[in-house]
C-alpha cells in the first residue's frame, strides 16, 4: 500500500513537470529557449530528487522491517533464557532443600540415639540395682 502513495506522487510530480514544459512551450521562441533549458534541468533534478528520496525511504522502511523482525526473536530468546534461569533456580532451590534436609537429618540421628540411650540402660540394670537406686 504504501508503494502506491509512491507512485501516486511520482506520477503528481510528472504531472507538474508536463505542465511546466507545456508552459514553457507556449511562450515564445525567444522566451522558450531562455527558460526552457534551466526549467528540464530543474525538472529532471527535481524527478530525480524524488526519486531517491522515494528509494531512501523505501529502504529505510525495510530496514526497520528488518530491525523488527531482529527484536522479536530478541525477545523470544530472552523469554527463554528467562524461563531457563527460573528452572535452573527452581531446581537449586529443590536440591538446596534436599540437602538441608539430609544435614538435618544426620545430625538428628545421634542426638536421638544419645536420648534412646538411658532407657535401654536402666532395663539393662539387674533387679538387685533397680531396689538400691529405690532405696536411694
Amino acid at each position: 500500500m504504501p508503494r502506491v502513495y509512491d507512485k501516486i506522487w511520482l506520477m503528481e510530480a510528472a504531472t507538474q513537470m508536463t505542465r511546466a514544459m507545456n508552459e514553457a512551450a507556449a511562450e515564445t521562441p525567444a522566451q522558450a529557449a531562455q527558460q526552457s533549458e534551466p526549467d528540464v534541468e530543474l525538472l529532471l533534478a527535481s524527478a530525480n530528487a524524488i526519486q531517491r528520496l522515494v528509494a531512501e525511504r523505501r529502504a529505510l522502511r525495510d530496514r526497520v522491517t528488518t530491525l523488527e523482525n531482529e527484536l522479536r526473536s530478541l525477545r523470544q530468546q530472552a523469554t527463554v533464557v528467562h524461563d531457563s534461569y527460573r528452572t535452573l533456580t527452581d531446581e537449586f532451590v529443590t536440591q538446596f532443600k534436599l540437602i538441608d534436609s539430609a544435614v538435618s537429618n544426620l545430625f538428628r540421628e545421634p542426638a536421638e540415639s544419645a536420648s534412646a540411650s538411658p532407657p535401654e540402660q536402666a532395663s539393662m540394670q539387674t533387679p538387685g540395682s533397680e531396689r538400691s537406686s529405690e532405696a536411694a
